[in-house]
């Protein structure tokens, strides 16, 4: 008998199987995940691929399975589907990627703070409740993401550009990274279809370089931003009673040491502890399935 966790995301699929004593058997990596990226045909075929090099799944005493778009009801129609058809009669979680990313940082209650192209926040108390801030997009949410920092950056080049903010650096920066010289360029950048939400997240980087340069502007952007972060830690402690509760942070822009980080944390000092995860969002997944095996 085996157990599986999967960590799907949007660039790759992580697998991980563990014995039957919780011991661990083997990691493997496959493509993208999010069915709202890849569409259903290829999820199911991933879903196939993934589960055919477990070698079937007629010994698989438990899976869960963590990704985002699990909102998606036709991502859960396909996996009981698929599942069904590989003859699996165990125990099977599907959930949300914050949820295996705090497992996976922590064995005790607290809050796991997420922070790379997109924010989310996401809790579990003593008694098992769990709460979520965040994770609603791009486009109406993500504060202190990367998202939300590059989109910053941008705003400020525009106003420095038409003299609405005072100085040139934001502007300069923008212009230099990518690679343009002109208003038209910058606007072509912007709202081309080939433009996604990862590369706005880019330019994250510039807010970081100026900020730790000393520029005032910047760090501005960063401790509005740092400022949202703490937002959604706080709304999700206030739900659960976890004021100074331990608080993972997990993500590209929180787990590098940055000047974003630094002031990240010393935010959050109020608030709980901040951490480093313990293990990852996949260990956090295969820990889950072993003890969907327990119950």
């Amino acid at each position: 008998m085996f157990v599986a966790g999967i960590d799907g995301g949007g660039t790759h699929t992580r697998l991980e199987m563990r014995d039957e004593e919780n011991h661990l058997l083997r990691r493997l990596e496959f493509g993208p995940f999010n069915i709202n990226s890849i569409g259903a045909e290829a999820f199911r075929a991933l879903l196939e691929e993934v589960f055919s090099t477990c070698g079937g799944l007629r010994d698989c005493g438990a899976l869960c399975v963590g990704a985002a778009g699990i909102s998606n009801p036709r991502m859960g129609e396909i996996l009981e589907e698929t599942l069904e058809a590989h003859h699996f009669s165990g125990r099977w979680k599907l959930c949300g990627d914050q949820e295996i990313a705090l497992r996976g940082a922590m064995d005790a209650p607290g809050v796991a703070l997420i922070a790379g192209t997109g924010s989310i926040c996401f809790g579990k108390n003593t008694s098992g409740e769990t709460a979520r801030t965040g994770g609603y997009g791009h486009l109406i949410d993500d504060g202190g993401s990367g998202y939300a920092l590059g989109r910053d950056v941008l705003s400020l080049a525009v106003r420095q550009l038409d003299g609405r903010s005072p100085g040139t650096a934001m502007r300069c920066a923008v212009y230099d990274c990518l690679g343009i010289s002109s208003p038209a360029e910058l606007i072509a950048f912007v709202y081309s279809p080939q433009t996604d939400k990862s590369a706005i997240a880019r330019l994250s980087a510039l807010a970081l370089e100026l900020a730790a340069a000393g520029d005032e502007q910047a760090q501005e952007i960063l401790d509005w931003e740092a400022e949202e972060l703490c937002r959604l830690t706080r709304a999700v402690q206030n739900r659960l009673g976890l004021r100074g509760c331990p608080i993972a942070l997990l993500g590209g822009l929180l787990t590098q040491e940055n000047v974003y980080r630094r002031l990240t944390v010393k935010k959050l000092a109020a608030l709980g502890t901040p951490v480093a995860p313990a293990h990852d969002a996949l260990w956090g997944a295969a820990q889950m399935a072993w003890e969907l095996t327990a119950r």
